[in-house]
């Protein structure tokens, strides 16, 4: 992850660790689970892309 997702995530963790509510809590930690799978998922594209550019098929 970069540091901007990471940082995302960390103040996401923080803001729950003191939430009283669970429904809070929880809305909190799928934010954090969202930021994590578009990171993955945005990673996968890139690379994706990185293939196909340099696939010897395509040339």
């Amino acid at each position: 992850m970069g540091d901007t997702q990471d940082w995302g995530v960390q103040q996401l963790a923080e803001i729950a660790e003191n939430e009283q509510s669970f429904i809070n809590r929880s809305i909190l930690k799928a934010a954090q689970d969202l930021i994590i799978e578009q990171t993955k998922r945005i990673d996968q594209g890139q690379q994706e892309i990185d293939g196909r550019i340099w696939s010897p098929d395509k040339w």
